[in-house]
């Protein structure tokens, strides 16, 4: 019975591919048309099953299980989970049911919001040190060359940020969700500017803070705060610029308007913030099912409008005055993350198990697929200024300096073709 489900499942996609599909009783079928550029091994009638009823969540579950395996391109199979995603949209209502109450039960309470960030966050900092920059900078890059090394890529986006918000010495930043510090580090040490970074996971702000005092940086100059986001104005009286990297993410589709009263509330007439958030093409209240449940917890790429609408309908303070997107960079960045992450692979497998490899193999891959190959989710950078600013620079030459600029429009773009 289940062969047949699965066969009509698989033949149902809209997929550009022919795969080969191995079931656990040894019969194969190939769908789409021409040979198949990938396998897949259902290895279990549990796998089988779990395809069926809950689509890419259950794909997702059965391969970090080991009961499905890949002989081919994982970029390609990730494409085709989307896919099955798609099903889950078009799905009976009992199945769009069970989803969203999953992800109801992960929502960003601030209880919740501390269970689902140490969830991925906290899993260890010797963990992410195997696999990201020197700065542990884990979020997307800003390549002026494809050719830039990772370290150089993110320590461009930090420098991009910072002249984007126009730092000046002497200022007050406010930073919420600081990762492992870097950013607020190197606003302080390169630009000048006194820095309270707001982050509620333990692990990343034990490490900030050690950082910060092996560099013989002091509370006067940063200061990280474990708290959460909501509770800045309880610190923060005023400041002179807000910045805000791949946290949004996690504030929850329900909470921009908050989000963006919060920010108007702390942040000085012609002060700027700047967002840098995941987005998607389209609005939708279901994420990746399996990512949102393994991965990320609670998680939510809003659109672009879903994070404007609130400042048009109530923070008429808040102005728009830049939006920059950067899926491609975010793709060079999965890419450099993936490779080092294989590299250290087994020493992974030893520490933390097969199934960690497994879930962030899936992820990554799955990440650099979508963003490379336009699975509808991409990176934006929004500026926004409190009131007008009539005396700030006309034009946008001072977010790039003259040898990058002209470094970058020599560059040779394509590094990553089409699946």
């Amino acid at each position: 019975m289940y062969r047949e489900r699965l066969q009509a499942a698989f033949d149902a996609l809209k997929f550009n591919q022919a795969f080969r599909v191995i079931l656990p009783d040894g019969s194969e079928a190939t769908h789409g048309e021409g040979p198949p550029s990938f396998t897949i091994h259902i290895k279990t009638r549990r796998a089988a099953r779990d395809i069926i009823i809950k689509s890419s969540l259950g794909f997702g579950e059965a391969y970090t299980r080991g009961e499905v395996d890949v002989e081919g391109d994982l970029q390609a199979v990730a494409l085709l989970s989307y896919e099955l995603q798609e099903s889950v949209l078009k799905g009976s209502l009992w199945q769009r049911a069970r989803y969203l109450l999953g992800f109801l039960s992960r929502r960003n309470t601030l209880a919740g919001s501390k269970r689902n960030i140490a969830a991925h966050y906290d899993l260890a900092n010797s963990f992410y040190q195997l696999w990201l920059d020197a700065e542990m900078q884990y979020t997307c890059a800003y390549f002026n060359r494809p050719t830039d090394t990772l370290e150089d890529a993110q320590l461009q986006k930090m420098d991009l940020a910072c002249r984007k918000l126009r730092l000046q010495p002497g200022e007050f930043v406010v930073e919420a969700g600081c990762g492992w510090g870097g950013l607020a580090l190197h606003m302080a040490r390169n630009y000048g500017v006194r820095v309270k970074s707001f982050n509620i996971s333990k692990e990343q702000i034990a490490f900030a803070r050690e950082r910060a005092q092996r560099l013989g940086i002091g509370d006067d100059r940063v200061e990280y705060v474990q708290d959460d986001y909501r509770n800045i104005p309880n610190h923060v009286k005023s400041c002179d610029k807000f910045v805000s990297i791949c946290m949004l993410e996690h504030v929850g589709r329900d909470s921009y308007t908050d989000f963006h009263r919060l920010v108007s509330r702390v942040l000085r007439k012609q002060g700027l913030a700047m967002l840098q958030f995941i987005s998607r093409t389209n609005p939708s209240p279901i994420s990746n099912p399996w990512l949102e449940k393994y991965v990320f917890p609670g998680y939510y790429n809003p659109s672009l409008g879903e994070v404007l609408k609130p400042i048009e309908r109530e923070h008429r303070q808040l102005h728009l005055i830049d939006v920059e997107n950067m899926r491609y960079h975010y793709a060079l960045t999965l890419k450099h993350w993936l490779e080092r992450f294989e590299r250290n692979a087994d020493r992974i497998r030893a520490q933390w198990g097969e199934e960690v490899v497994r879930t962030f193999r899936l992820y990554l891959n799955g990440g650099l697929a979508d963003f490379a190959h336009g699975a509808g989710t991409l990176v934006y950078q929004v500026l926004l200024s409190h009131g007008f600013d009539n005396g700030a620079p006309l034009t946008r030459h001072h977010h790039y300096a003259p040898a990058e600029a002209s470094r970058t429009a020599a560059a040779a773009v394509p590094v990553l073709q089409p699946a």
